[in-house]
Order: C-alpha cells, then sequence, then structure tokens
C-alpha cells in the first residue's frame, strides 16, 4: 500500500537550495553597494574633497 516517493525529498532539496542561491545574489548585490559607498565616503576623506565616481581613471 504505500508508495515510493524518494522524488518528493529530491524536490524539497532543489527547491531549498535554489532559495539558498537566491538569498545568496541579493544579500551579494546589498553587500556589494554598501561596500562600494564605504570606498566612496573614504576616497571623499582621502581625495580632499574630490567626488569618487567609480570605473573612472
Amino acid at each position: 500500500m504505500r508508495k515510493n516517493i524518494s522524488g518528493q525529498g529530491l524536490l524539497d532539496y532543489i527547491l531549498v537550495f535554489t532559495i539558498v542561491v537566491a538569498a545568496l545574489l541579493i544579500m551579494g548585490y546589498y553587500i556589494r553597494n554598501s561596500l562600494s559607498g564605504k570606498y566612496r565616503d573614504t576616497a571623499d576623506v582621502f581625495g580632499q574633497g574630490e567626488t569618487y565616481i567609480p570605473n573612472t581613471k
């Protein structure tokens, strides 16, 4: 009477893995923006008032 439901467990693991990866990607976006802001603040302090503009030389 008992059915084999081993596929359900695999589906659960895939779903949890996908949620964790998505959360890490979203957190990475916010952390990157936060670090960029910190670099900008530091460059403004040490740059004697010149504004930091990323990706310029």
